[in-house]
C-alpha cells in the first residue's frame, strides 16, 4: 500500500512520533489496515508522523486507540488529489 491509495481518506495526526509508533503497533494488533506517513505540510510544519486509515475503519481505529498511551491529536478527511484536508475531530480528553 502507498499513500496515493485513494481508499485511505482519513488522516490521524498524533501529538508525538512516539504516540504514532505506539498507534501503529495497536492498529496492527487490532487487524486495522493503515499507512504511516509524515504529517503533511498542509496540516503542520513540524516533523510529525501521521497515519492514514479508511473511512470504513475510522470508528474501529479510534476505538482501538481509546484508553491506551497512543494519544492522537486530530482527525482529518483527505482529498489526496487536491491536497485538501478537512478537520473532523479533535482528541477530547
Amino acid at each position: 500500500m502507498n499513500c496515493t491509495d485513494a481508499r485511505y481518506d482519513r488522516l490521524v495526526v498524533f501529538t508525538s512520533v512516539h504516540d504514532a509508533l505506539r498507534a501503529a503497533k495497536i492498529l496492527t494488533a487490532a487487524g486495522i489496515a493503515f499507512i504511516e506517513i509524515p504529517t503533511p505540510r498542509e496540516i503542520d510544519l513540524s516533523c510529525g508522523q501521521s497515519i492514514l486509515i479508511t473511512a470504513a475503519e475510522e470508528e474501529a481505529a479510534l476505538e482501538a486507540l481509546e484508553g491506551v498511551q497512543a494519544r492522537w491529536a486530530r482527525l482529518y478527511s483527505r482529498d489526496r488529489s487536491h491536497k485538501i484536508y478537512e478537520k473532523l475531530k479533535e482528541y477530547a480528553k
